[in-house]
């Protein structure tokens, strides 16, 4: 498998003499000396959110997890491989959410990018990207008008509309009144479109588990399904593709199935359940069925159950067919790691991609992971975390930042639920969005509510409750505690800030003009301040008056060097260091 990633951004950007060597020392101090690394890459074989299948059978996907598309034959043979995470070249992905093929070519949208990319089916080769940026590239497929001309369908969720362009990427029209609702001509977070024969564009209305149809130049048709699990109902619809039948078909998200209907939304059958063998899906993403073929064969994006699954037309019904790929994440390896907590017992590491936490011992040998992807009252469930600490009120407790789903869950530390948990997704004070770090005090956490940019102390000893809130930061990443002071990795602003953790007024900075992008902190047995300075890849120890003793690190794969390095701990003499790109944990011991 080609390496997916390269730097976040390119070390030219940094006119910092450190970046140069492996280390600077400003003053007497000793560098880390390397001592181990616990983890290393594991991925999934795909982590698929999209898919389209061409007339000769061939399959595209977008490859989430690993940011890259694949081409895979009928057979199930991978032809071709592509993309890297890294800057916007052209052939770098971020996030990738869906494909679509039309006339041998590959239309990517590449969400984390704010574009849509083209590439050859042939080869993978990068041949345009689309001169808009887009809010949301959520979805993309492959249709026509009224007319019978080519178009590419956008659906960007954030916008609440599915907008129409030519395949060169002239903005036609838009689809959806662009207000959030139930009404007609409204959607609530769309995931995906496809057109008929005629034209008319059917869009998965996500938020209000229906499908809505519109005519070609938009007007609103109709739309069918209520939610709930019954024939006709939906649960999230997040895919939606039309056979040539004109039979609609769509990835019935949370119901864990694939429907068909007729094009005025009459049920005609489905196929799939909740599992993880054969024919099963345990987070169904998308659906796309052969064209040109009554009775084709469809194929759904398995997202978290790493795989796609086909199903196949015979004796008057459809029956499992194949799988592609299939390959789980494997344990005690890990896909971009965010957050670490370490004590005298054990190593617990945040494995954000492949949505779970890893049990270690203090030594370094896995022992178990827990949690998976879900949201909602699954209190195991969850969306894409970054980090965890270890309780001092009850050190047999963990709290997890369930970063996505807006919320702190409580578990053992044999990742059992324990019921507790705290936050909603929003922006009042006892909201959040986006938690992206935790660190323990004597009588609960303190949090980093990353894109409410403010930090937050809470008392979790009974029924959690808010302490103080703070302000001032822009997507901040880290937080530790220590002597008193909450240490704050204020990410953009490039700085560490000092809290008071009795009442979160500021107690001054440092840093300013020495980082950039920091996204992780810590603090060592003589008070000193390291900071992982991400986008210099290297870490920088700060003295507790805000002077820099040394930097250590550069852009690399060997050990002493990182790629994104993010959050740090220190316990018992030695540092901990995730190093996000390189799918690791670096342990060194300091002086």
């Amino acid at each position: 498998m080609m390496n997916r990633r390269t730097s976040l951004l390119a070390v030219s950007l940094l006119a910092v003499s450190a970046l140069a060597g492996t280390a600077q020392v400003y003053a007497a101090a000793t560098p880390p000396t390397y001592l181990k690394t616990i983890g290393g890459s594991g991925h999934a074989a795909i982590y698929a959110s999209g898919v389209d299948v061409d007339p000769s059978g061939n399959v595209y996907v977008a490859d989430t997890g690993n940011d890259q598309i694949k081409k895979y034959n009928a057979a199930g043979t991978m032809l071709w491989n592509v993309g890297v995470r890294g800057n916007t070249a052209p052939g770098n992905f971020d996030n990738p959410r869906d494909v679509a093929y039309l006339k041998n070519r590959v239309y990517v949208a590449d969400l984390g990018n704010k574009r849509v990319q083209v590439l050859s089916s042939t080869t993978g080769a990068p041949l345009a990207v689309w001169p808009q940026s887009f809010p949301s590239t959520i979805g993309i497929s492959a249709g026509h008008d009224a007319k019978g001309n080519p178009i590419i369908l956008v659906t960007e969720d954030v916008l609440n509309q599915t907008r129409i362009y030519t395949p060169s990427g002239t903005f036609i029209r838009a689809v959806g009144t662009g207000t959030a609702g139930a009404g007609k001509g409204q959607l609530n977070a769309p995931r995906d479109a496809a057109t008929d024969d005629k034209g008319n564009i059917y869009v998965a209305d996500y938020a209000n588990n229906r499908i809505a149809k519109f005519s070609p130049t938009g007007a609103w048709i109709k739309a069918w399904g209520t939610e709930g699990g019954q024939n006709g109902q939906f649960r999230r619809p997040y895919g939606v593709d039309v056979d040539v039948q004109n039979n609609v078909w769509v990835a019935d998200n949370t119901n864990h199935r694939i429907q068909e209907f007729t094009s005025g939304g009459t049920y005609i059958r489905q196929m799939g359940s909740n599992g993880s063998g054969p024919g099963q899906f345990f987070q169904l993403r998308r659906v796309a069925v052969a064209p040109n073929v009554v009775n084709p064969d469809v194929y759904g994006a398995d997202l978290w159950g790493n795989k796609i699954e086909r199903f196949h037309y015979s004796g008057g019904t459809y029956h499992y067919a194949q799988t592609y790929a299939g390959v789980p994440a494997t344990d005690d390896k890990f896909n971009e790691p965010t957050g670490v907590a370490v004590d005298a017992n054990n190593i617990f590491v945040a494995d954000s991609v492949n949505q779970r936490m890893q049990r270690f011992s203090a030594s370094g040998v896995w022992q178990l992971h827990f949690g998976h992807r879900g949201w909602g009252t699954d209190l195991s469930g969850l969306n894409w975390p970054r980090d965890i600490a270890i309780e001092k009120t009850d050190p047999g407790k963990v709290w997890v930042t369930d970063t996505k789903n807006g919320r702190m869950l409580e578990f053992t530390r044999d990742g059992v639920p324990t019921g507790r948990t705290f936050g909603t997704q929003g922006t009042a004070l006892g909201q959040f969005r986006r938690v992206s770090a935790v660190a323990a005090t004597s009588t609960g956490v303190v949090v980093a509510d990353t894109l409410n940019n403010r930090i937050q102390l809470w008392n979790t000893v009974g029924t959690p409750t808010l302490v103080w809130s703070a302000d001032g930061f822009q997507t901040p990443k880290d937080v530790a505690v220590s002597g008193g002071i909450v240490y704050v990795a204020d990410t953009s602003h490039e700085r560490i800030v000092k809290l008071s953790l009795v009442d979160g007024s500021s107690l001054g900075t440092i840093g300013v003009g020495k980082l950039h992008s920091c996204e992780g902190v810590a603090l060592d047995a003589g008070g000193n301040i390291w900071v992982a300075d991400t986008a210099a890849n290297r870490l920088v120890e700060f003295s507790s008056a805000g002077a820099v003793l040394q930097t250590f690190g550069s852009l690399g794969t060997a050990h002493g060097q990182f790629d994104a390095p993010g959050h740090l701990e220190v316990f018992d003499g030695k540092l901990y260091v995730m190093d996000m790109f390189n799918d690791r944990l670096e342990v060194f011991t300091l002086s």
